[in-house]
């Protein structure tokens, strides 16, 4: 009787886990699928099944000796190829590289600019850029807060102060 409740419980927890995360979670085909689902636009906040609070992008350029001081942990990953990492509270939980290869590209996704980037997870919205069947640019959308709440208010009932006198 216990065995089985423990099975089941088990079972309940790999389902749940499966199903919150698709099988797919490479970057690459979390963004093809995004855009052939006809959304040019991917909010990585929302589209990702691991939790996540710092997002960095570093182009071919960019050396471990680079890397390592601002991601702020020591990795030993291969010293070429573009990367994109994943972090939470100062711990990686993604990291996919992409490395150069001239006679067969790869399935990729590269950014624009193509340099060293890092977004919070609540300003990750990115347009996204189909240049080929194995590679999409992602550009970044930048979060637009409002600071003063009262002004754009203020602002708006002038605006319409304004058009009804117009039609007056």
């Amino acid at each position: 009787m216990k065995y089985k409740f423990f099975r089941e419980v088990f079972l309940f927890v790999v389902l749940t886990i499966v199903s919150c995360c698709p099988s797919g979670t490479d970057i690459y085909t979390i963004v093809k699928r995004t855009y052939n689902n006809g959304n040019d636009t991917i909010d990585f906040g929302e589209a990702l099944c691991f939790d996540w609070d710092k997002m960095y992008w570093f182009s071919i350029g960019y050396s471990l000796d680079n890397i390592n001081p601002i991601v702020n942990i020591n990795a030993f990953w291969q010293d070429v190829g573009d990367r994109i990492v994943f972090v939470k509270n100062g711990r990686v939980v993604y990291h996919k590289e992409y490395f150069p290869c001239h006679e067969t590209p790869l399935k990729r996704i590269s950014f624009n600019p193509d340099s060293a980037l890092v977004f919070q997870k609540d300003n990750a919205l990115f347009a996204i850029e189909k240049v080929s069947d194995k590679l999409y640019i992602l550009s970044h959308i930048p979060k637009i807060t409002v600071v003063d709440t009262s002004l754009s208010d203020n602002k708006t009932q002038q605006l319409n102060e304004r058009m009804t006198h117009k039609t007056d």
